[in-house]
């Protein structure tokens, strides 16, 4: 595997070129090439996909795209805000810049994906959260493998389940989305079917004869035809040896995962998971994760899901970079990344001490563009 992009070299991603049948017509692969850091996206991995992601959608030699997550382990731990923090917390007058950009250019790469000319392959395998999220569930075609661990756990860092969160959790059965969003919730292969984020579950194995029966198939470079041919294949391929899947908690706990999802506020929503957790052992991770986040990002994520209802991706996503701008110049993001990733005391001293505390107009200031 050889990078393709002059002038962008990024060691933590791997581009190839598998050529099919067709004579002249290939598919293009992007390996995100952090295994010891899970994957994390820094901004020169985002960068190098975005343009090479670009370069192969107007290559009329390039049929489809996949992305893949090297090691073991995980597809993608998410973004490295890590590094967005320490740029932060360093008080330069220039601390704001590397975040700006990184968030910017992300979520650049969500949009292109999710609006892809051509078909478009993600296999989520291990862990996968936050920004490896926002990548997996964009594609076309989406794979989960056994062991799944998903979940968009910004509750924890005092931020907001980005990446296009609002348009695809709101999407999700039964109002589970939001309990997702304010709660961190981990889900594995089984609920990611239920709740719409996957397409098809296959055994990570069985990977090396998926890609190569791949380039095995008949691609025209016809847009509309081969996505019909790659949906065929995938349900065929799934089929032949069909995985394992554990059976959805979220679909076995829809009406309560509904009494908590259409609660008016996020002090609500918390209370209503303190009821639920009583009568389900489910919840009682969730509700921990509730009480002991960011009260502010709580509030926050709770306004952002509710705007975010009738938005287009597109818009969902210009709002995540208004938030995520926000975000770095307030307190909590900062101070719950130290506290988690950076000194790792898991002692996050929050704005606000509980839900209750966090005025409207302290919301309505993180929607406000900078």
């Amino acid at each position: 595997m050889t990078p393709l992009i002059p002038g962008l070299p990024c060691s933590d991603m791997l581009f190839e070129i598998l050529p099919t049948r067709n004579a002249g017509l290939s598919i293009g692969v992007a390996h995100l090439n952090r295994p010891g850091a899970l994957n994390a996206l820094n901004l020169p991995m985002v960068q190098a996909m975005l343009s090479q992601f670009r370069a192969w959608a107007s290559d009329t030699s390039i049929v489809a795209v996949m992305l893949l997550g090297q090691g073991p382990k995980g597809f993608c731990a998410g973004g490295d805000v890590a590094e967005v923090v320490r740029q932060v917390r360093s008080n330069r007058p220039d601390r704001f810049v590397y975040g700006d950009a990184f968030f910017e250019v992300e979520y650049q790469l969500d949009a292109l994906i999710h609006a892809y000319p051509k078909p478009f392959i993600t296999w989520a395998h291990g862990v996968d959260m936050g920004g490896g999220v926002g990548l997996s569930v964009a594609g076309s075609e989406r794979i989960v493998s056994e062991g799944l661990k998903m979940a968009m756990p910004e509750i924890h860092i005092g931020l907001f389940p980005d990446v296009g969160g609002g348009w695809f959790l709101n999407r999700v059965p039964h109002e589970a989305g939001l309990v997702l969003a304010l709660t961190g919730a981990i889900i594995h292969e089984g609920d990611a079917l239920h709740a719409g984020l996957a397409d098809h579950a296959m055994g990570l194995a069985r990977q090396p004869e998926f890609m190569a029966m791949l380039t095995e198939l008949a691609w025209t470079g016809q847009a509309s035809h081969d996505r019909r041919l790659l949906r065929e294949h995938c349900l065929n391929f799934a089929s032949a040896q069909p995985l394992d899947v554990p059976p959805s908690d979220l679909a076995r706990l829809a009406p309560a995962m509904r009494r908590i999802g259409v609660q008016p506020s996020a002090a609500q929503v918390l209370r209503a998971l303190e009821r639920e957790a009583t009568q389900e052992a489910w919840f009682e991770r969730p509700l921990a994760n509730l009480a002991q986040g960011s009260p502010t990002g709580a509030c926050v994520t709770f306004e952002y899901m509710r705007r975010s209802r009738k938005l287009g991706m597109a818009e969902v996503l210009a709002l995540d970079l208004t938030l995520a701008r926000q975000c770095q110049r307030q307190h909590d993001f900062p101070e719950g990344v130290r506290a988690l990733l950076i000194d790792k005391t898991r002692d996050a001293r929050w704005s606000r001490a509980s839900i209750d505390a966090v005025s409207a107009d302290e919301v309505e200031a993180f929607f406000a563009p900078v």
